[in-house]
């Protein structure tokens, strides 16, 4: 056994992390290993680690990947005991009153510890360990439903304006799937009730603005055609999908942050694979940074 510099070396360990079944095929239309991914988040996680540092996760686990149709998939929010102890964990008291020990993926080791076990999706809380109560970003989450690309797109630039009017920035990525995410820093005080609801007041607007392409109705069956802009996951407990992750699509499509410039009816999410993201940021700054500043 020896110590990589990198995964993509295809060695058996790096730090104290030891790999398992670096060949197995994850992701077999992408044609993507666990190696591959293995290397995909090494490579990222300078950009990657400063989203999730101190923020208690869900991950999105699928051992064999997508491998069968009935391959297994399951959500883990609970550490188990046998997982390392230099794994840093956080318990938090869910609503049913259950104890659940949320882990903190704050270093490259963990990281990767997460993917060699099958993690392919890391979901994080808005707010950190220290203050759980108090978000530092909402989002907006535009969700095609039976709606397509073109109106989410007219509906985050609609966003966008009315964030602006009250001096906030917007971030918009990729959800890494078929919609668009619009991230917002939440610098005031009132905790997630009230970052919920500033959050629900810009979705009310957006949507009177837009009604016939726009709506914040729950209920699938009455949305129709329209593009859901989502807020109710600006809540304790709740998650959201951070920028630079991979998703469980066939390509291993990745929530990428976007220029507004970038933005229109011709963006194609499915373009955003770990390959490309990698290329897109090698030498590029993460235009998110500020969001968690």
């Amino acid at each position: 056994m020896t110590r990589a510099k990198n995964p993509a070396t295809r060695a058996a360990t790096f730090g104290r992390v030891k790999f398992t079944h670096l060949d197995k095929v994850m992701f077999p239309k992408a044609r993507l290993t666990k190696g591959d991914l293995l290397e995909y988040y090494a490579r990222i996680a300078p950009k990657l680690l400063p989203h999730l540092r101190d923020r208690p996760i869900t991950v999105e686990r699928l051992p064999d990947g997508l491998s069968k149709p009935d391959a297994p998939r399951f959500w883990q929010k609970n550490t188990p005991d046998y997982y390392p102890g230099w794994i840093p964990r956080i318990d938090i008291l869910s609503e049913s009153g259950k104890h659940v020990n949320y882990a903190l993926v704050n270093e490259l080791d963990t990281l990767l510890y997460f993917v060699n076990q099958g993690a392919i999706t890391f979901h994080t809380f808005f707010s950190r360990a220290k203050s759980l109560e108090d978000p530092d970003f909402v989002v907006f989450d535009l969700d095609l439903s039976d709606g397509t690309f073109a109106a989410a797109v007219k509906i985050a630039h609609a966003i966008r304006k009315l964030l602006d009017r009250q001096e906030v920035n917007g971030f918009p990525k990729t959800s890494g799937k078929r919609g668009l995410h619009v991230l917002a820093p939440w610098k005031r005080k009132g905790g997630y009730p009230a970052a919920r609801a500033w959050a629900m007041e810009i979705a009310h607007e957006a949507v009177s603005q837009l009604p016939a392409i726009a709506t914040t109705q729950r209920s699938i069956a009455k949305r129709g055609k329209r593009v859901y802009v989502d807020v109710m996951q600006n809540d304790l407990g709740k998650h959201v999908v951070p920028p630079y992750v991979a998703r469980v699509t066939e390509l291993a499509t990745v929530s990428t942050p976007l220029s507004w410039t970038e933005v229109t009816s011709r963006l194609n999410p499915r373009k955003f694979t770990t390959a490309a993201v990698l290329k897109r940021f090698a030498r590029a700054a993460d235009p998110m940074r500020a969001l968690i500043a």
